[in-house]
């Protein structure tokens, strides 16, 4: 069963070689009781050790059952020590922090026997060995003689075939001694007990074998054994068998032997195959589950709670700190957002034939020096034009869409329906009548440029708007537009738009109009109900009335208000009623719906068709279609249609001086000319154009508008989001702020992932015993790893938790003090909001780098020489 042939080992101590076995030759039967006996250092142990599996010999033979163990991995003799070996010690070695019952079912855990099965095998066990009723207790809470039975009870539980005793009854008492000494003679009747010892008395008393050493070599043995011998002898016998039948009986019963020979050879191979098989099935691969790696370490914690507490509250200071920054991120961002929402009702989504993307210059990924190429300062002497540069960059910036009949299609098909609302502007320039007596000084210029003389002065007659008579044009103190989201107004008198000719309007949240307004209704300076506007009304006159025709085939806008406003005959001037008064409903205490509708008057349904039936057929805009490049009603020498749009550019511009460059600005007049539908603008101003020039997608909130959005990239429809450029740009500093902060307090992540790796160590020291311990029970590296892996996961998760939860308590008086300090600057928002999945992923990250810190302790004492480790103290 059990062989060796000239093992010899060497131990290196220093420079010196020390030899502790020198070439041991022994066989041992499948059963029997051998005791060595030997002084003190000379190998009686080691060759215990070697027979275990716990340390390799030099060089020579370890053969079991036939198989030479030259070849074996580690993870062979983790399997052999496993399932064919029972150590039984001198001190016991149980570990301390676990129940007896969980020291015995621990080679049964690393057998890969289910918990129910191992309970019921360990609990059996130790009543066998007379320690049922003590199963919960710890081996500190036993005698020298139980704990050494439950050492007994641990190396039978896997029905080993070799049981092996380091002196186990070198600490106790004679009583106890004899005891133990009855439990492996019983053992030994169908076991191979060795058994290591300095009492003769009990080894000549019990054992059926002695064997002596001394100075590594065996200088006795009482009853030797040789298995090549037996089988010499066995041969012989049933060579001698046969000759005795061949020569007593004749040919025929000769012959009916040859049949009950086959039959015996069948009957053994058949009972080698069965054996096999069932040593195949029973030597299955150790392992120990991650759930046994976590309860040894969890009662290793315990049993040392007050300094682990403390390493799990300063490893969870890096995680409170972390959380904080990802709180306030979270908050900011969400405060950004809100802010955002808040600006979509001031800030639709603009869909025109052209758009310019501004988000480099709002993200500041380039400027106005780097779009027009000043100021870049390149490292090279290499000189080139910049102009192409200049149209290259205003390329990028310029988005253009044609808008025809299938466009809006797209638009009336995939926008509308999830829209809020939808605004379409086709930029006709109206020419408005009002009847007025009041005299006008307000300075409010601002509402888009207020037409006629209005200069902050009042004219002689009190008329802001170049009256004759007390009529004046009033089309840009009231801005028309078309009304949209009709079910956002709060409406305040009258009711909404019936025909083409009613109009409505609008006011702002607060009630309020410009004076220039209040003064185009002939209410000047005073307060009045919204019914007060009902029914008032204005004139609009179309372009047969509203243009005269003047030298050189131009036409001149007229100036003769009165007579426009009393020569009520022409079909080209039409009355228009203010049928109601409406108001934006109000969104949140930050701002209201559709905050983007200027006051001032807004049409209906069927008002622009109405327009469109006057315009496309008038003089000048036939004059206008006759001439593409030239605008038919500027009567200057400077009557290019992109003039207005030049001065645009320039004031765009700013202080690139070199715009004026005669070069520069050819390049941009015709990359100017080029994207800008200038022709179709200038036809939308006269009326005559059945397109928009400019819609207007109103969202609510950022679900409407990712939909929106969506639907127009799917069109490959180009837009321009102003609030989102704007929030981007907020919430890229948000988030540029938090990776450095995040950054900066990492720091302490690190550190405290350090400082958890230095306890693991400080573990690994401390149980280092164990570490033996679980290696002679068949444990491999990787288990042995395993349980400081989990011990440093345990930790790590026990950190982040309690710094997430930490993190929680610390953001209410955050935000309480926040709230404090700020006030209506944020409107009561928490500036600190720690999301659930942050926290978790936090404790994950806690988790992650503690087990990356443990790990080398953990590789450290998955090293350790078992028989070393079992040593130490």
């Amino acid at each position: 069963m059990l062989k060796l042939t000239e093992i010899v080992k060497d131990y290196r101590a220093g420079d010196n070689i020390v030899r502790a076995l020198d070439g041991i030759s022994v066989e041992f039967r499948k059963s029997e009781f051998v005791s060595v006996l030997g002084a003190s250092g000379c190998g009686k142990t080691t060759l215990l050790n070697i027979i275990g599996g716990l340390d390799r010999y030099t060089s020579g033979q370890l053969n079991i059952e036939g198989q030479n163990t030259d070849t074996f991995k580690s993870v062979d003799w983790d399997l052999y020590r496993n399932q064919r070996i029972g150590f039984i010690f001198q001190s016991y070695n149980l570990i301390p922090q676990i129940s007896i019952l969980a020291n015995v079912e621990l080679a049964l855990t690393l057998s890969g026997v289910p918990a129910k099965e191992r309970k019921a095998r360990a609990a059996k066990a130790l009543e066998e060995v007379g320690l049922g009723a003590q199963l919960k207790k710890k081996p500190n809470q036993l005698s020298g003689g139980q704990m050494q039975r439950v050492s007994i009870a641990r190396a039978l539980i896997n029905n080993p075939d070799i049981i092996l005793a380091d002196e186990p009854t070198g600490a106790l008492d004679s009583t106890t001694s004899v005891n133990v000494m009855e439990l492996l003679k019983e053992i030994a009747k169908d076991k191979l007990v060795i058994m290591v010892t300095h009492n003769p008395e009990l080894a000549e008393k019990y054992s059926t074998r002695i064997i002596r050493m001394s100075d590594g070599k065996i200088t006795g043995d009482s009853m030797p054994y040789d298995s090549s011998a037996e089988d010499e002898a066995r041969v012989q016998a049933e060579k001698d068998s046969v000759i005795t039948v061949a020569e007593g009986e004749d040919a025929a019963k000769a012959a009916e032997s040859e049949p009950q020979k086959d039959a015996f050879e069948e009957g053994t191979r058949k009972a080698v195959r069965e054996l096999r098989k069932q040593k195949k099935a029973r030597l299955k691969k150790t392992s120990m589950s991650f759930s046994t790696a976590v309860a040894l370490s969890f009662q290793n914690i315990k049993s040392k709670m007050g300094r682990n507490m403390m390493t799990v509250g300063a490893g969870s200071i890096g995680i409170i700190c972390v959380c904080l920054v990802l709180g306030l991120s979270t908050g900011l961002t969400a405060y950004i957002n809100s802010m955002g929402e808040e600006m979509l009702a001031a800030n639709p989504v603009m869909i025109g034939s052209i758009t310019a993307d501004i988000t480099p210059l709002l993200t500041g990924e380039t400027n106005f020096q780097e779009l027009f190429g000043e100021n870049t300062y390149p490292e090279n002497d290499v000189i080139s034009g910049e102009t192409n540069s200049i149209v290259d960059q205003m390329q990028t910036m310029v988005k253009t869409n044609t808008i025809d009949e299938d466009f809006i299609a797209k638009i009336k098909k995939d926008i509308e329906p999830i829209a809020t609302a939808v605004s379409y502007d086709y930029g006709y320039d109206a020419m408005l009548l009002s009847k007025v007596s009041v005299e006008y000084e307000g300075s409010d210029l601002d509402l888009g440029g207020i037409t006629g003389g209005l200069t902050g002065e009042a004219p002689q007659d009190g008329n802001p708007f170049s009256q004759v008579g007390g009529i004046g044009n009033v089309s840009s103190a009231l801005p028309l537009q078309q009304l949209a989201g009709e079910e956002y107004f709060d409406l305040l008198a009258g009711h909404l738009p019936e025909n083409a000719n009613e109009v409505v309007l609008v006011v702002s949240g607060s009630n309020t109009v410009s004076e220039a307004i209040m003064a185009a209704f002939d209410l000047y300076g005073e307060k009045v109900s919204a019914a007060e506007f009902v029914g008032k009304q204005i004139k609009i006159v179309y372009n047969d009335e509203k243009y005269e025709k003047v030298e050189g085939g131009k036409f001149s806008l007229r100036t003769d208000y009165y007579d426009l406003w009393w020569n009520t005959s022409s079909s080209e001037i039409e009355t228009l009623t203010v049928c109601g008064v409406i108001r934006p409903q109000k969104l949140n205490d930050a701002g209201t719906a559709l905050a983007s509708m200027s006051a001032g008057l807004a049409y209906g349904d069927g008002f622009m068709e109405r327009v469109y039936q006057h315009e496309h057929d008038s003089e000048v805009v036939i004059a206008q279609q006759n001439d593409r490049t030239h605008d038919v009603t500027v009567t200057g020498e400077d009557d290019t249609l992109y003039t207005g749009i030049l001065t645009y550019m320039i004031a765009m511009a700013g202080n690139v001086t070199n715009i004026y460059d005669p070069v520069i600005f050819s390049v941009l007049t015709d990359f100017m000319t080029g994207v800008y539908p200038l022709y179709d603008t200038k036809i939308a101003t006269l009326g005559a154009s059945k397109l928009p020039i400019s819609i207007d997608v109103y969202a609510m909130n950022y679900g409407v508008k990712e939909a929106v959005l969506a639907a127009a990239d799917a069109n490959k429809i180009q837009y321009t989001d102003m609030a989102g450029m704007i929030t981007g740009m907020l919430s890229n500093m948000v988030d540029v702020i938090s990776v450095v902060l995040i950054c900066f307090t990492s720091v302490s992540l690190v550190v405290s992932s350090v400082m958890i790796g230095i306890i693991t160590y400080i573990s690994v020291v401390e149980r280092t015993k164990e570490i033996g311990i679980l290696r002679s029970l068949g444990a491999r590296k990787t288990d042995v790893a395993r349980v400081f892996i989990a011990e440093s996961l345990m930790i790590g998760l026990a950190s982040g938790i309690l710094g997430a939860l930490l993190a929680y308590l610390l953001s209410v008086p955050i935000n309480a003090i926040v709230g404090a300090v700020l006030g209506d600057m944020i409107a009561g928002a928490s500036l600190c909001i720690l999301q659930p999945y942050q926290a978790l992923l936090m404790v994950g990250v806690s988790a992650v780098l503690t087990v990356i810190a443990g790990s080398i302790p953990s590789y450290i004492a998955s090293k350790r020489d078992p028989v070393i480790a079992l040593r130490s103290e």
